[in-house]
Protein backbone atom coordinates (compact mmCIF):
# COMPACT_ATOMS: atom_id res chain seq x y z
CA UNK A 1 0.00 0.00 0.00
CA UNK A 2 1.34 3.44 -0.91
CA UNK A 3 1.08 6.59 1.16
CA UNK A 4 -1.84 8.00 -0.83
CA UNK A 5 -3.87 4.83 -0.29
CA UNK A 6 -3.12 4.92 3.44
CA UNK A 7 -4.18 8.56 3.68
CA UNK A 8 -7.38 7.80 1.76
CA UNK A 9 -8.29 4.87 4.02
CA UNK A 10 -7.53 6.95 7.12
CA UNK A 11 -9.70 9.77 5.82
CA UNK A 12 -12.54 7.31 5.14
CA UNK A 13 -12.24 5.95 8.68
CA UNK A 14 -12.45 9.35 10.32
CA UNK A 15 -15.30 10.42 8.02
CA UNK A 16 -17.24 7.30 9.00
CA UNK A 17 -17.09 8.42 12.65
CA UNK A 18 -18.47 11.84 11.69
CA UNK A 19 -21.28 10.11 9.79
CA UNK A 20 -21.91 7.99 12.89
CA UNK A 21 -22.14 11.12 15.06
CA UNK A 22 -24.50 12.73 12.54
CA UNK A 23 -26.87 9.76 12.62
CA UNK A 24 -26.86 9.70 16.43
CA UNK A 25 -27.50 13.44 16.64
CA UNK A 26 -30.31 13.45 14.07
CA UNK A 27 -32.19 10.24 14.83
CA UNK A 28 -31.31 8.87 18.26
CA UNK A 29 -30.04 11.29 20.90
CA UNK A 30 -33.42 12.90 21.61
CA UNK A 31 -35.24 9.57 21.80
CA UNK A 32 -33.00 7.42 23.99
CA UNK A 33 -30.54 7.79 26.86
CA UNK A 34 -26.91 8.22 25.93
CA UNK A 35 -26.08 4.97 27.75
CA UNK A 36 -28.66 2.97 25.82
CA UNK A 37 -27.39 4.39 22.53
CA UNK A 38 -23.77 3.61 23.38
CA UNK A 39 -24.70 0.12 24.60
CA UNK A 40 -26.20 -0.90 21.27
CA UNK A 41 -23.47 0.70 19.20
CA UNK A 42 -20.76 -1.00 21.29
CA UNK A 43 -22.65 -4.29 21.05
CA UNK A 44 -23.05 -4.21 17.27
CA UNK A 45 -19.48 -2.97 16.81
CA UNK A 46 -18.44 -6.49 17.75
CA UNK A 47 -19.74 -7.76 14.40
CA UNK A 48 -16.88 -6.36 12.26
CA UNK A 49 -14.43 -6.66 15.17
CA UNK A 50 -15.07 -10.39 15.63
CA UNK A 51 -15.04 -10.97 11.88
CA UNK A 52 -11.64 -9.26 11.70
CA UNK A 53 -10.30 -11.44 14.51
CA UNK A 54 -11.70 -14.55 12.81
CA UNK A 55 -10.33 -13.92 9.33
CA UNK A 56 -6.93 -12.76 10.62
CA UNK A 57 -6.87 -15.60 13.18
CA UNK A 58 -5.83 -13.20 15.94
CA UNK A 59 -7.68 -14.84 18.84
CA UNK A 60 -4.42 -15.44 20.69
CA UNK A 61 -3.84 -11.70 20.80
CA UNK A 62 -6.74 -11.37 23.26
CA UNK A 63 -4.58 -12.80 26.02
CA UNK A 64 -4.90 -10.32 28.84
CA UNK A 65 -2.78 -9.86 31.95
CA UNK A 66 -3.82 -6.33 32.91
CA UNK A 67 -7.58 -6.72 33.22
CA UNK A 68 -7.78 -3.92 35.81
CA UNK A 69 -6.33 -1.45 33.28
CA UNK A 70 -8.74 -2.68 30.59
CA UNK A 71 -11.70 -2.22 32.92
CA UNK A 72 -10.50 1.22 33.90
CA UNK A 73 -10.21 2.23 30.24
CA UNK A 74 -13.71 0.88 29.65
CA UNK A 75 -15.05 3.01 32.53
CA UNK A 76 -13.32 6.12 31.19
CA UNK A 77 -14.63 5.33 27.71
CA UNK A 78 -18.13 4.96 29.12
CA UNK A 79 -18.06 8.40 30.76
CA UNK A 80 -16.32 10.08 27.83
CA UNK A 81 -18.71 8.61 25.26
CA UNK A 82 -21.76 9.58 27.31
CA UNK A 83 -20.57 13.18 27.64
CA UNK A 84 -19.92 13.44 23.90
CA UNK A 85 -23.29 12.00 22.88
CA UNK A 86 -25.09 14.19 25.44
CA UNK A 87 -23.46 17.27 23.93
CA UNK A 88 -25.16 16.46 20.61
CA UNK A 89 -28.44 17.64 22.13
CA UNK A 90 -27.23 21.17 22.73
CA UNK A 91 -24.27 21.95 20.48
CA UNK A 92 -23.12 21.73 16.88
CA UNK A 93 -20.15 19.76 15.61
CA UNK A 94 -18.45 23.11 15.00
CA UNK A 95 -18.17 23.47 18.78
CA UNK A 96 -17.83 19.82 19.76
CA UNK A 97 -14.97 18.63 17.57
CA UNK A 98 -12.51 21.47 18.25
CA UNK A 99 -12.89 20.96 22.00
CA UNK A 100 -12.39 17.20 21.67
CA UNK A 101 -9.22 17.85 19.70
CA UNK A 102 -7.68 19.37 22.78
CA UNK A 103 -6.95 15.75 23.76
CA UNK A 104 -3.52 15.69 22.02
CA UNK A 105 -2.57 18.76 24.08
CA UNK A 106 -3.57 16.96 27.27
CA UNK A 107 -1.68 13.84 26.18
CA UNK A 108 1.50 15.92 25.97
CA UNK A 109 0.97 17.13 29.53
CA UNK A 110 0.19 13.66 30.89
CA UNK A 111 3.19 12.17 29.10
CA UNK A 112 5.43 14.59 30.97
CA UNK A 113 3.99 13.92 34.43
CA UNK A 114 3.13 10.20 34.20
CA UNK A 115 5.41 8.75 31.52
CA UNK A 116 8.50 10.78 32.35
CA UNK A 117 8.81 12.17 28.82
CA UNK A 118 10.64 15.45 28.54
CA UNK A 119 8.48 18.27 27.17
CA UNK A 120 10.42 21.30 26.04
CA UNK A 121 9.41 24.92 25.99
CA UNK A 122 8.19 24.72 22.38
CA UNK A 123 5.65 22.00 23.06
CA UNK A 124 4.55 23.60 26.35
CA UNK A 125 3.97 26.80 24.40
CA UNK A 126 1.93 24.90 21.80
CA UNK A 127 -0.16 23.37 24.60
CA UNK A 128 -0.88 26.79 26.12
CA UNK A 129 -1.76 28.30 22.74
CA UNK A 130 -4.00 25.31 21.97
CA UNK A 131 -5.94 25.78 25.19
CA UNK A 132 -6.43 29.43 24.31
CA UNK A 133 -8.16 28.10 21.20
CA UNK A 134 -10.39 25.93 23.40
CA UNK A 135 -11.35 29.03 25.43
CA UNK A 136 -12.17 30.91 22.24
CA UNK A 137 -14.48 28.13 21.03
CA UNK A 138 -16.19 27.50 24.38
CA UNK A 139 -16.28 31.13 25.60
CA UNK A 140 -16.61 30.46 29.36
CA UNK A 141 -18.33 33.20 31.34
CA UNK A 142 -20.82 33.93 28.55
CA UNK A 143 -24.35 32.66 27.90
CA UNK A 144 -22.83 30.54 25.13
CA UNK A 145 -20.98 28.36 27.64
CA UNK A 146 -22.92 25.40 29.04
CA UNK A 147 -22.37 22.50 31.36
CA UNK A 148 -22.21 20.13 28.38
CA UNK A 149 -19.28 22.11 26.92
CA UNK A 150 -17.47 21.70 30.23
CA UNK A 151 -18.33 18.01 29.97
CA UNK A 152 -16.64 17.90 26.56
CA UNK A 153 -13.44 19.29 28.05
CA UNK A 154 -13.61 16.58 30.72
CA UNK A 155 -14.29 14.03 27.98
CA UNK A 156 -11.13 15.12 26.14
CA UNK A 157 -9.23 14.70 29.42
CA UNK A 158 -10.53 11.13 29.80
CA UNK A 159 -9.58 10.35 26.19
CA UNK A 160 -6.08 11.58 26.93
CA UNK A 161 -5.86 9.40 30.03
CA UNK A 162 -6.96 6.37 28.03
CA UNK A 163 -4.31 6.81 25.35
CA UNK A 164 -1.69 7.51 28.02
CA UNK A 165 -2.57 4.14 29.57
CA UNK A 166 -2.10 2.52 26.16
CA UNK A 167 1.29 4.17 25.80
CA UNK A 168 2.31 2.96 29.24
CA UNK A 169 1.18 -0.65 28.92
CA UNK A 170 1.45 -1.33 25.17
CA UNK A 171 4.77 -3.14 25.57
CA UNK A 172 3.16 -6.17 27.20
CA UNK A 173 -0.34 -6.11 25.73
CA UNK A 174 -1.70 -6.47 22.21
CA UNK A 175 -3.37 -3.37 20.86
CA UNK A 176 -6.20 -5.55 19.56
CA UNK A 177 -6.78 -6.66 23.15
CA UNK A 178 -6.90 -3.02 24.27
CA UNK A 179 -9.68 -2.34 21.79
CA UNK A 180 -11.59 -5.58 22.33
CA UNK A 181 -11.71 -5.33 26.12
CA UNK A 182 -12.48 -1.60 26.06
CA UNK A 183 -15.51 -2.36 23.86
CA UNK A 184 -16.47 -5.33 26.02
CA UNK A 185 -16.33 -3.44 29.32
CA UNK A 186 -18.09 -0.40 27.81
CA UNK A 187 -20.85 -2.65 26.46
CA UNK A 188 -21.42 -4.31 29.84
CA UNK A 189 -21.29 -1.05 31.82
CA UNK A 190 -23.58 0.83 29.42
CA UNK A 191 -26.00 -2.10 29.50
CA UNK A 192 -26.09 -2.21 33.30
CA UNK A 193 -26.65 1.55 33.59
CA UNK A 194 -29.39 1.69 30.96
CA UNK A 195 -31.29 -1.44 32.01
CA UNK A 196 -33.61 0.36 34.45
CA UNK A 197 -34.66 3.09 32.01
CA UNK A 198 -34.44 1.08 28.82
CA UNK A 199 -36.82 2.31 26.11
CA UNK A 200 -38.17 -0.26 23.70
CA UNK A 201 -36.66 0.27 20.28
CA UNK A 202 -38.76 0.67 17.19
CA UNK A 203 -37.77 -1.56 14.28
CA UNK A 204 -36.39 1.43 12.34
CA UNK A 205 -34.28 2.59 15.27
CA UNK A 206 -32.96 -0.93 15.83
CA UNK A 207 -31.86 -1.04 12.19
CA UNK A 208 -30.23 2.37 12.59
CA UNK A 209 -28.32 1.19 15.68
CA UNK A 210 -27.18 -2.01 13.96
CA UNK A 211 -25.96 0.10 11.05
CA UNK A 212 -24.20 2.52 13.44
CA UNK A 213 -22.47 -0.33 15.26
CA UNK A 214 -21.28 -1.95 12.05
CA UNK A 215 -19.91 1.26 10.54
CA UNK A 216 -18.25 2.09 13.87
CA UNK A 217 -16.36 -1.20 13.63
CA UNK A 218 -15.57 -0.65 9.96
CA UNK A 219 -14.32 2.86 10.67
CA UNK A 220 -12.03 1.49 13.36
CA UNK A 221 -10.68 -1.13 10.96
CA UNK A 222 -9.97 1.58 8.36
CA UNK A 223 -7.91 3.44 10.96
CA UNK A 224 -6.14 0.21 11.83
CA UNK A 225 -5.08 -0.33 8.24
CA UNK A 226 -4.03 3.28 7.74
CA UNK A 227 -2.03 3.39 10.96
CA UNK A 228 -0.10 0.28 9.98
CA UNK A 229 1.11 1.78 6.70
CA UNK A 230 1.61 5.45 7.59
CA UNK A 231 4.16 7.13 9.79
CA UNK A 232 2.66 8.83 12.83
CA UNK A 233 3.60 12.26 11.45
CA UNK A 234 1.33 11.55 8.47
CA UNK A 235 -1.36 9.45 10.13
CA UNK A 236 -2.07 11.61 13.19
CA UNK A 237 -2.94 14.89 11.41
CA UNK A 238 -5.57 13.12 9.29
CA UNK A 239 -7.84 13.08 12.37
CA UNK A 240 -8.31 16.83 12.05
CA UNK A 241 -10.26 16.24 8.85
CA UNK A 242 -13.19 15.54 11.17
CA UNK A 243 -13.48 19.25 11.90
CA UNK A 244 -14.05 19.95 8.20
CA UNK A 245 -16.31 16.97 7.47
CA UNK A 246 -18.20 17.75 10.68
CA UNK A 247 -18.75 21.34 9.55
CA UNK A 248 -20.07 20.12 6.18
CA UNK A 249 -22.50 17.57 7.65
CA UNK A 250 -23.51 20.01 10.38
CA UNK A 251 -24.60 22.45 7.69
CA UNK A 252 -26.26 19.87 5.42
CA UNK A 253 -28.29 18.13 8.14
CA UNK A 254 -28.77 20.80 10.81
CA UNK A 255 -28.19 24.09 8.91
CA UNK A 256 -25.48 25.06 11.43
CA UNK A 257 -22.76 27.46 10.34
CA UNK A 258 -19.58 28.02 12.39
CA UNK A 259 -19.21 31.52 13.80
CA UNK A 260 -15.99 33.52 13.85
CA UNK A 261 -15.06 32.29 17.35
CA UNK A 262 -15.40 28.65 16.33
CA UNK A 263 -13.37 29.20 13.16
CA UNK A 264 -10.52 31.05 14.89
CA UNK A 265 -10.48 28.65 17.86
CA UNK A 266 -10.45 25.62 15.55
CA UNK A 267 -7.52 26.99 13.55
CA UNK A 268 -5.54 27.59 16.75
CA UNK A 269 -6.30 24.13 18.19
CA UNK A 270 -5.49 22.31 14.95
CA UNK A 271 -2.30 24.29 14.39
CA UNK A 272 -1.11 23.58 17.93
CA UNK A 273 -1.91 19.88 17.65
CA UNK A 274 -0.16 19.47 14.31
CA UNK A 275 2.87 21.38 15.59
CA UNK A 276 3.13 19.01 18.57
CA UNK A 277 2.86 15.98 16.26
CA UNK A 278 5.59 17.32 13.96
CA UNK A 279 7.79 18.30 16.87
CA UNK A 280 7.48 14.90 18.55
CA UNK A 281 8.31 13.20 15.25
CA UNK A 282 11.38 15.37 14.73
CA UNK A 283 12.80 14.71 18.19
CA UNK A 284 11.97 11.01 18.18
CA UNK A 285 9.12 10.86 20.69
CA UNK A 286 7.03 7.74 20.07
CA UNK A 287 3.60 8.21 18.46
CA UNK A 288 0.31 8.09 20.37
CA UNK A 289 0.37 4.33 20.03
CA UNK A 290 3.51 2.39 19.29
CA UNK A 291 3.96 1.98 15.52
CA UNK A 292 4.19 -1.79 15.62
CA UNK A 293 1.09 -2.21 17.76
CA UNK A 294 -1.36 0.52 16.76
CA UNK A 295 -4.91 -0.72 16.34
CA UNK A 296 -7.12 2.32 16.77
CA UNK A 297 -6.45 5.94 17.45
CA UNK A 298 -7.18 7.83 20.64
CA UNK A 299 -10.38 9.43 19.35
CA UNK A 300 -12.36 6.22 19.15
CA UNK A 301 -14.74 7.22 21.92
CA UNK A 302 -15.80 3.73 22.90
CA UNK A 303 -18.93 3.74 20.72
Amino acid sequence: MNVLSGISIGFIGYTIFVILDTIIKKYLVNEYSVFQINFYICLFSFIPTLLTLYFLNKWSSLKNDIIHIQLLRGLFGLISGALVVYSFRKHSFNEIYPILFSAPLIITMLSHFFLGEKVGIRRWSAVIVGFLGVLIVSRPGTVHFSLSLFGLIFSAFLMAINITLVRKYSNNQSSIAFTFYAFLSATVLNGLISINNHVTLSFNDLMILIFCGIICGIGGNCLTIASKFLESSIFAPIQYSQIFSGAILSYLFFVEIPDIFEIIGSIIIVSSGIYIIIRETNIGIRPYIKKDSRFRDQFNRGH
